[in-house]
Order: C-alpha cells, then structure tokens, then sequence
C-alpha cells in the first residue's frame, strides 16, 4: 500500500487501509474499490489522503503504533471529554477575559471532575504506555485526520509520540502515565475559544491571534485542581508552546537544550522537561498534518524544518533522540529520486532500514515521465550516491 492524495484518486483503485470514524464506525473497508461515490464520500468526511495498494503495492503494510481499538476507544474518550467544555453555539465568545470568567464559575471543572470519561483518561493512558512498551521505531506517519476531528486526533498522535520519545530517557511508568495524560488533554484550551478561528483559510487578525495564543493557559486553567488530572498533566497542556530562547507563549518560559531526562530539575522560569518533550512532538505532528491553510508537510521536510528550530524553539537533545526514532521516509510514503540513474523517477518505501532512518529501500513505480514500470526495489544503504525527496502524489 502506499498513501496518496484524495484529489488524485481513480475509481477502480483499492482502499489499501479503512477509513475508520472517531466513533469506530468502518466507513469504508480496506479492500473496497473506490468508485466515483466513494471518493465523494471521502472529500464529504474531509479526509485529504488514504492508502491505496495494488499488485506491486500490496505486500508493503504499514502497522499502526497501537491497535485500532485503542485508537478509537482514545479518540471516542478524547472528544467525550472535549464536549463537557464546548461552548453551546449561542455561547460562543472571542474575549479572553471573558472565557476565564466561564471558567472561574466552576461549573466546566465540577462537570469534568464528576464525569466517568475524565477518569477513563487515566485508564487509557495506562493503555497506551504499555501498548508502546519499549518501542524504538515508530512509524513515523500522521494518522489519516480530517478538519472536523482534527484536535483530538492530533492529541492521541502526540501522546504516542511524547511517550515513545520519553521512554527513551528512562522515565519510570508512572511518570509516562501522568504524560499520557497531559498530552491527551493539551489542547482543551482550545475548545474553549471560537472555532471558526481555527477552521477558515484566512489571516488572523494580531487579536484573534493573540487570543489563540492563551489556549495553552485556557486549558490549564481548566485541568488545575482537578484531581484526576494531576499537576503534571495540567502544566503539559500549559507549556506545550514554550520555546528554549523563552520566546514561545504564553508565559515566555526557557530552556537549557539539556536532554529532558528524569531527574532534571524543574527550575522556576524553565520549561518542565516532560513539557519539552511535548514541545517537540507537538510541532512535529503539526507540521506533518493538513491544516485548513496549508498542505501536510512530508516527514522529511518536517525534520528539515524541525532541525533549523532544534536549540532555538525545541530542546536541541530532545530532537536528536526524536529524529532516530522516527523515520525521516515511513514506509508507505512515495519519494522522488533526485540524482542518478534513476533521476525523477518515483517510488514507494517499501522498507525501513533500523540502522539509518534516513536510508529506505524505495520500489521505484513510475519513470521519469511518470508512466508506470515494472517494480524495481533499490537499497539506499547500497546506493549511498542517490537521493530522495518526499512527495504526494
């Protein structure tokens, strides 16, 4: 299988992975081959890209970092959660001072702290920690979100990521579990905020994009005291913007660039290790999803990105141990051959290769005029001259 732009779908081509909505519904099943109503049904959900496979593709798989019953029972919790602090539609308010003062209530904390979901939250993350163990390579891919699901897709996405990242630094379970928990949460804050900030392809004003900016204070304030958060959860969601040169928001905390490991010191003025952790995970799912105002990155432009920000805005150790972790070129993704024999030709990674991320093997598909080839697999650890880009195709 291999992932392709929706916008580039044919009928007669094979879902190559479900589509699967947050309520675990199975929208269409792998294995269906798409007419011109499905892919309609797949631009109405919002979906930008799928997997399709066919005879050369077909033994290419990519496994998800945990089941997709953990997925959906994380998304389905997520969004329950989520619902207790979304305004009604008549409710809606773009002034901060004004969504602090719905908070100040208390009715948003009793309604979480009374509810059964909340307390699943704890469960889920037990879950999703012992479901990850000691993984050392994940796989590196986005899961497939659309607009409308975006923010609690993105948080279970960043929760798999921050914990495979901090298992890496020897964190104890406990402490991974009050992560997990963090992570699901850290964008709670903005639920609390207009939505139509979020969903329209257009500029903000410095207003409306000051106010995003106090999502992560929005969310903390909602998640303290709460008890079945938990003080670290609560500062994830807070300090998931800070930035090493202080000049993240919303409180302009520093880093050190120190690898974030366990017994670190939380100094006062300084980002929360678990927190830096996150930083890097945040920007990194981010980048490689679609936003409403721009395409998805490719992982390898993500990490291109991600390195220029390394000791600046994300803690420079955090992201080297990120970047041997996660694949620069998944398995699944097309890749565009730069030089060589084989120049402008397009493939699919069909393998990983543990000792070099950055060094696939591709099955090159299509020749430099894009007509279709009989497969043909190249190493890149054997072929230390060639070089690839990611593309979507």
């Amino acid at each position: 299988m291999y992932l392709i732009s929706v916008k580039s779908l044919k009928p007669n081509d094979i879902l190559g992975k479900a589509i699967v909505s947050e309520k675990g519904q199975v929208l269409l099943n792998k294995g269906v081959k798409l007419d011109e109503h499905y892919i309609h049904i797949l631009y109405k959900y919002g979906y930008q890209f799928v997997y399709i496979e066919d005879d050369d593709t077909k033994d290419i798989t990519v496994e998800d970092d945990i089941s997709d019953q953990l997925k959906t029972k994380a998304i389905k919790t997520i969004k329950k959660v989520f619902d207790i602090v979304t305004p009604a539609k008549d409710d809606n308010v773009d002034d901060f001072k004004q969504i602090i003062k719905k908070i100040e209530k208390g009715e948003i904390k009793k309604k979480l702290a009374d509810s059964p979901f909340i307390k699943s939250i704890e469960s889920i993350s037990y879950d999703i920690v012992n479901s990850l163990g000691d993984v050392k390579v994940l796989n590196g891919m986005a899961s497939l979100k659309r607009q409308d699901n975006f923010t609690y897709q993105h948080c279970l996405d960043v929760t798999i990521l921050s914990v495979a990242l901090a298992s890496k630094s020897l964190y104890t379970k406990k402490r991974l579990v009050e992560l997990a928990k963090g992570c699901l949460l850290h964008d709670i804050g903005r639920i609390l905020i207009n939505k139509s900030l979020y969903t329209q392809p257009r500029k903000l004003s410095s207003t409306e994009f000051d106010l995003i900016k106090k999502h992560p204070q929005i969310g903390y304030l909602v998640l303290k005291d709460v008890s079945q958060v938990g003080i670290i959860a609560s500062h994830i969601a807070y300090q998931h913007h800070e930035q090493q040169d202080g000049l993240g928001y919303p409180r302009g905390l520093k880093g050190n660039n120190l690898l974030p490991v366990p017994d670190k010191l939380a100094e006062e003025g300084y980002i929360m290790p678990l927190a830096e952790i996150v930083c890097v995970t945040n920007v990194y799912d981010a980048l490689v999803s679609p936003r409403v105002y721009r395409s998805a990155y490719t992982p390898d432009q993500a990490f291109f990105i991600m390195k220029r920000m390394a000791g600046k805005q994300l803690n420079i150790e955090a992201f080297r141990v990120f970047s041997d972790m996660i694949p620069a070129y998944p398995i699944g993704t097309t890749v565009y051959i730069l030089n060589g024999r084989y120049k402008n030709f397009i493939g699919v990674v069909s393998k990983i290769n543990q000792e070099n991320l950055t060094r696939p093997t591709v099955r090159l598909l299509y020749n430099a005029s894009k007509r279709r080839i009989s497969p043909l697999e190249i190493d890149l650890i054997k072929n230390p001259i060639l070089n690839i880009t990611g593309v979507i195709i």
